[in-house]
């Protein structure tokens, strides 16, 4: 079996907040506790949670926007987090991000060419190249070539979420984070901007990181499905599995979210659905449960433990 394109290990992510405001010191609150997922090169993972999951925060820290206290982001066998920033510059190139909200990525300030520019120059790549980069990047998104001498305030939000794209896959990368791609936008633009993602996918050979907070997005697109909760994986396996037979009470609540009712998770070190779980036992108001594998997934769940 090849080697993932991507490979995290025990990543543990923690922020500073104040307490009180500020009357009462800081305190840390873990965001991520363990996390282990991986990315086989020319697939799609899809990461999926409720708000403040954590979910976010993973692409974050593969970017090197976070520092986390524990564990391992591997890149083709090479550990980020161990990089020299001029080291991971060279590796940056290779992956890319699109935000949730496209104005993170284009300046409102420039044209639609010079934000499609930026990453080309900062490549070293000539105008003559670029231009012609510029063009194919547009004709693949089904965008006309007029849209150059725009601006982000005369497109659309589908068109900018297009455009937010077209700048993350023009410097070709091999790795593609997406955060929250379809979460602003209509349920036809959605569906748009998916088939899109699709078919670049399979033209351009990339490999996705796809986070959402809806399984329904997620299981439209992905290979695999990692489900995250108050920082911790719960399931993670192939798509159809998990879509028709999920394991974890947390996982089927995602995909019955009419009986979200009082289903709140917590932010502990032991298994986030504690408080309403119906198959709860007292060792897991004590410990954690381990990565237990069944078949082709992954589960996090006593019950499952126990019958192995």
């Amino acid at each position: 079996m090849n080697d993932p394109l991507l490979k995290i290990e025990d990543l543990h992510i923690y922020y500073v907040v104040p307490i009180g405001n500020l009357k009462f010191g800081y305190r840390k609150v873990w965001v991520l506790k363990g996390i282990d997922l991986e990315v086989s090169s020319r697939t799609v993972l899809g990461i999926v949670g409720g708000s403040g999951s954590g979910k976010s925060t993973i692409l974050r820290a593969i970017l090197g926007f976070v520092k986390p206290a524990r564990g391992r982001i591997l890149y083709q066998g090479i550990n980020l987090l161990k990089l020299k920033p001029r080291d991971r510059k060279k590796i940056a190139k290779e992956i890319s991000y699109v935000p949730q909200e496209p104005s993170q990525s284009i300046n409102p300030k420039m044209s639609i060419e010079d934000v499609l520019t930026e990453p080309l120059k900062s490549l070293g790549i000539a105008k003559s190249d670029i231009d012609r980069r510029i063009d194919l990047v547009l004709e693949m998104l089904d965008l006309d070539r007029s849209i150059r001498k725009m601006y982000a305030k005369e497109l659309s939000g589908g068109m900018l979420q297009r455009i937010a794209i077209a700048r993350a896959i023009i410097s070709k990368p091999r790795l593609v984070l997406l955060d929250e791609p379809t979460s602003n936008l209509d349920i036809s633009i959605q569906a748009q901007i998916l088939n899109m993602l699709k078919d670049l996918k399979e033209e351009l050979g990339l490999t996705y990181a796809f986070v959402s907070h809806d399984i329904d997005v997620v299981g439209y697109i992905a290979d695999r499905i990692a489900v995250i909760a108050s920082g911790k994986i719960v399931e993670e396996g192939p798509t159809e599995e998990i879509l028709k037979e999920s394991l974890h009470p947390y996982t089927q609540l995602l995909l019955n979210p009419e009986k979200t009712i009082n289903k709140t998770t917590i932010n502990n070190n032991l298994c986030p659905i504690t408080g309403w779980c119906p198959w709860k036992t007292n060792k897991c108001e004590t410990t954690s449960p381990p990565k237990t594998r069944i078949n082709n997934r992954y589960i996090y769940c006593w019950r499952y433990t126990d019958l192995k």
